[in-house]
């Protein structure tokens, strides 16, 4: 079971279900041996199903390069209405293409008492909020035991995050060292949820990070050098497999 996992093991679990979903469902089948494997895709919104005698996770796959309704729905700033507040438009329409098929596994959650478990990398870890919000909101649907976002862009507004936040479900959220995607959309427009936990360039973890001021990385933007230096980093930051292979060093 996946409660009995401390918190360092789950992420690395869920990392690694994040990071492998972008390839094929026989390939995830071989990586979970022990769970029933269904794929839902519709238009370039794809997510995984895993399910066992105790638990049901959801994996959303997230942004393919060659997708170009992928890189739209990730540079979108325009928002749509949530139960409060309001949420990314792209991402929420991602979401909508395949949420009959995902909702159906919530209900069934409920109705077996399985545990409910949510989780994506980059556009994928967008969609798991939001999809982790609905369910919460559905009362036919187990509420999900927690959210596990890699490399998440910021989902929604102030009001949103703030009422996200008291839900009745945790959310891990990591960031890699400097993560070009966790840095958008820009505030104040958009915000982050949950708790964040960072991940070095050394590989090192530090659970429930808070950010302070590097005096230092500013200066490195003095010069034209410096800032391609520096978003080139941060794009390579984003990789999926830096996120699995960090999370699963930090639990030997």
């Amino acid at each position: 079971m996946i409660k009995e996992m401390n918190l360092l093991e789950q992420s690395a679990l869920f990392a690694k279900a994040s990071s492998f979903c972008y390839s094929n469902t026989e390939f995830m089948k071989t990586k979970f041996e022990n769970y029933n494997v269904k794929y839902y895709g519709h238009k370039g919104a794809d997510a995984y199903v895993l399910e066992n005698d105790t638990d049901v996770i959801v994996v959303c796959r997230g942004t393919e390069v060659k997708q170009i309704s992928d890189v739209k729905a990730d540079l979108s700033i325009s928002k749509t209405k949530a139960l409060v507040g309001k949420i990314h438009i792209g991402f929420n329409h991602y979401v909508d293409k395949i949420w009959t098929s995902i909702l159906v596994h919530g209900v069934d959650a409920k109705k077996n008492n399985k545990t409910l478990w949510l989780t994506g990398h980059s556009l994928g870890a967008a969609m798991a909020t939001i999809m982790a919000y609905r369910f919460t909101n559905y009362d036919l649907s187990a509420t999900p035991a927690a959210l596990f976002t890699y490399g998440s862009p910021r989902v929604g507004d102030r009001k949103f995050v703030n009422h996200f936040n008291t839900l009745p479900f945790e959310h891990h959220r990591w960031v890699n060292d400097g993560d070009i995607v966790t840095k958008i959309p820009f505030a104040p427009f958009f915000y982050h949820c949950g708790t964040m936990h960072h991940i070095d360039s050394k590989g090192q973890v530090t659970m429930n990070y808070e950010r302070t001021f590097n005096p230092m990385k500013l200066l490195g933007l003095t010069s034209p050098r410096g800032i391609i230096n520096t978003i080139m980093g941060d794009a390579k930051d984003h990789s999926s497999e830096l996120y699995k292979a960090f999370l699963g060093a930090a639990t030997l």
